[in-house]
């Protein structure tokens, strides 16, 4: 049995650069009307939403990832927030123009800039 019905990571991550991080792209307002839409309709007690660090989607955010179905959201804006809570939490439909639909390429995209993000650090000085 599971605890919520989903729940709902939300990237806040923030980078030193600000280099295509969903903090700088507006996560977090995001995160306080996805909290907001939640409460407004007393779903508290079935939709969980937890912020978390890098989704590996960088530079495609804002990005979420809903559980337990596993549905991944990049270029989330506060104005979509609603939709996202009617059609998916509520209604279980997928907001396909949000989602990312290709698993290839979503595991492409995060091993790419996992990559990147390791070229980054070893090419910092030693300190």
């Amino acid at each position: 049995m599971l605890a919520f019905r989903h729940h709902v990571f939300v990237c806040t991550n923030r980078k030193p650069d600000d280099d295509g991080c969903c903090a700088a792209r507006g996560s977090e307002q995001v995160l306080e009307k996805l909290r907001a839409e939640i409460k407004a309709r007393n779903l508290q007690g079935e939709i969980h939403v937890t912020t978390c660090g890098s989704l590996g989607t960088c530079g495609h955010g804002p990005n979420l990832v809903i559980h337990p179905d596993g549905t991944w959201y990049s270029g989330v804006g506060v104005n979509d927030v609603a939709e996202i809570v009617e059609q998916h939490l509520i209604g279980g439909k997928v907001v396909e123009r949000l989602a990312w639909l290709d698993t290839n390429l979503l595991r492409q995209t995060i091993a790419d800039n996992r990559a990147k993000s390791l070229s980054r650090k070893q090419a910092q000085p030693a300190q």
